[in-house]
């Protein structure tokens, strides 16, 4: 373990609240079984459905988010294929040599990943964590831990961008549009002088609270320390392009080593991708599309279709987190969706509200929600029924409202492993490195962040 001082030099106070989140924060899974066991004892105690009902929605929520998961593994094992491959780690190298110090390191991986994450929730995650991932294989001096909570922070204002679930959704026709009382568009919402200002305001105070903490540091732990041997037999396994006991190849062998069909395809797709693009503009990107870039540039890069396919094979490895995790948080949201359970919580604690307290409160509520259901639209069409009139009955703007909804629901995801999924294949893979490892230094960066946006709700203009 490499250490900046001896290692007997009392640790900072963000060492110490992230060794006491790394000592006592269960596993990822762990938490997510906790919160089902807590969801399904709150929805007895608070609602109408008995233990069957209960049941019956944990099971029906189950396979709610199978799609989702399948699309984000495939992803993620597209994209750490494309990673793999020479010509990017070349490319991916040469970038992160241009990084020279560790605090640039820090910053620029908060930066980058903010800029991607407003511009896609989809796209910032790839991006960030694999340079967070290439900086801190070439510079032994950068926490691995550190960069990559700074990392997974940055994608806390990416629900306030430009694929922003609630806001998105408020702009298109849909079974709440009645309720909000019409179709609210991006200008109010996503460009509103109040999101745009918090968001900027989020980047720069949580790029100096994380300069503070890295200068604070008295022991780091790098990539190399938390690495583990790559499996290069298993590699070397997935080719079979191998020369028989005579020493020829056979007809399927040089098949499988030409290089060819892969490329032939990926050249359909890259054209197909142009077109696209030129017809639909940056409307077009969304999850599936980032999985099709990923799987074509991948297609391109890599030596042959065996060798393509014995990549993606180790890597889908690294995305079982996703598909094992996700299914679970479906069947809770389910709980809180189904019985009612997110409405009746909403509506007891927004009922003691005043004009002067209503947008704070619901944000509030809105972030401890979000613990059982990450997913934003899920929590919005289970809540908004609620907090929407109760605003109104209070002569708050219904837009307040929604962005109060919006800001609490990606709140919380700093201390909510469920979105640090996004990030754990790429920046694991390889490695020994755990959630809870990086999460709890993103507790300060909890507490900033509210500030601000509590700030933001009741004082900055919405128009």
């Amino acid at each position: 373990m490499s250490q900046t001082t001896q290692p007997s030099t009392r640790m900072s106070a963000s060492e110490r609240v992230a060794d006491w989140y790394s000592k006592y924060f269960p596993d990822a899974l762990l938490f997510a079984l906790i919160l089902t066991v807590i969801a399904m004892g709150l929805a007895l105690v608070f609602t109408d459905a008995g233990p069957g009902g209960v049941m019956d929605a944990w099971f029906e929520g189950f396979p709610m988010l199978f799609t989702f998961a399948f699309q984000l593994a495939f992803t993620y094992a597209a994209a750490l294929v494309l990673v793999d491959t020479p010509k990017v780690q070349q490319g991916i190298t040469w970038l992160a040599r241009k990084v020279r110090t560790p605090q640039a390191a820090y910053v620029a991986t908060g930066v980058l990943g903010a800029l991607t994450s407003f511009v896609g929730w989809y796209i910032g995650p790839v991006v960030t964590a694999i340079f967070a991932r290439a900086v801190a294989k070439e510079m032994k001096d950068v926490d691995y831990r550190l960069i990559s909570a700074i990392a997974y922070s940055s994608f806390v204002i990416s629900l306030t961008g430009l694929s922003g679930t609630i806001p998105l959704f408020v702009a298109s026709e849909g079974p709440l549009t009645e309720t909000i009382g019409g179709l609210i568009g991006l200008k109010d919402t996503t460009f509103s002088v109040m999101n745009l200002v918090s968001a900027a305001t989020i980047v720069i105070a949580t790029t100096v609270a994380f300069y503070f903490v890295a200068r604070s540091k008295t022991e780091v732990v790098s990539f190399a320390d938390l690495a583990v041997g790559s499996n290069t037999a298993t590699a070397e396994a997935g080719n079979e392009a191998t020369e028989n006991s005579n020493g020829e190849r056979t007809f399927a062998e040089k098949v499988n080593g030409n290089r060819l069909p892969l490329l032939v395809i990926g050249l359909l797709g890259l054209g197909y991708l142009l077109y696209y693009f030129w017809q639909k503009g940056l409307a077009g990107l969304d999850l599936n599309t980032v999985a099709f870039i990923a799987l074509v540039i991948g297609f391109l890069m890599q030596k042959n279709a065996v060798e393509y396919a014995a990549s993606f094979a180790r890597n889908l490895v690294s995305t079982g987190s996703i598909m094992l995790q996700f299914p679970i948080y479906g069947g809770i949201a389910s709980i809180f969706a189904v019985t009612g359970l997110a409405g009746v919580l909403a509506n007891g604690l927004v009922s003691i509200s005043t004009p002067g307290t209503f947008l704070t409160i619901t944000f509030l509520i809105t972030g401890l929600l979000n613990l059982f259901v990450p997913s934003a639209g899920s929590q919005f069409t289970a809540t908004a029924p609620f907090f929407l009139p109760a605003g109104e009955s209070l002569g708050v703007d219904n837009t307040l409202t929604i962005m109060a909804i919006t800001y609490g629901d990606i709140w919380t995801n700093l201390v909510q492993p469920f979105w640090a999924l996004l990030y754990f294949p790429i920046l694991a893979a390889g490695t020994k490195l755990k959630v809870r490892d990086f999460m709890g230094y993103c507790l300060p960066i909890l507490i900033v962040v509210g500030i601000i946006w509590i700030l933001a709700l009741n004082f900055l203009p919405i128009r």
